[in-house]
């Protein structure tokens, strides 16, 4: 699996991008005096920032690199995080973590029809005795065979432990917890 090397001048490049997005689109909203949609907006713009605050609080660095620059690479998804729960150092998990969601997004990826609009949620819920992720996929889904197939393969790596799976071709839900 080739990983693409961000730099920090493309980084930069990309969150300059999506800023004058978002600032284009309050802006515009603006215009129209639909100053309940930029409260929305700027509502948004403060929550995904509190969770990428979190989610960099738990030292996952592969992991957090992964999903917060997901969106620039052109996929036929789309991302978003949330971290609920206070953060706590995962770090001894990171490359495991960050190896599988890779391996899972390219599997959805590669299912996902071409015609259609696809978005992926990733939740994090730390509690004092459990870690999991929600993977929660909407869409359309092309292959899902393959993808039970890889899951069922996952399962015996015990890489994560894969505690629920619901897969059908307009929504799929997976939980992981780290073992």
């Amino acid at each position: 699996m080739q990983r693409e090397e961000w730099n920090v001048v493309k980084i930069l490049s990309c969150a300059r991008h999506d800023w004058l997005n978002r600032l284009q689109l309050i802006k515009g909203n603006i215009a129209l005096n639909r100053l309940d949609r930029v409260n929305e907006i700027i509502e948004e713009i403060i929550r995904e920032a509190g969770h990428e605050s979190k989610l960099t609080n738990t030292k996952l660095a592969a992991f957090a690199e992964y999903v917060m620059t997901y969106n620039w690479r052109g996929t036929p998804l789309h991302l978003e995080i949330e971290v609920l729960g206070d953060a706590k150092d995962l770090s001894s998990y990171d490359a495991v973590l960050a190896k599988w969601t890779m391996e899972f997004m390219q599997m959805l990826e590669a299912g996902a029809d071409g015609m259609s609009t696809h978005h992926v949620s990733v939740s994090l819920l730390i509690e004092n005795e459990s870690v999991r992720f929600f993977f929660d996929f909407s869409g359309i889904l092309t292959n899902i065979q393959s993808i039970q197939d890889w899951l069922e393969e996952e399962k015996e790596k015990q890489r994560l432990k894969i505690i629920e799976k619901h897969i059908s071709k307009e929504e799929l839900s997976v939980v992981v917890e780290i073992v």
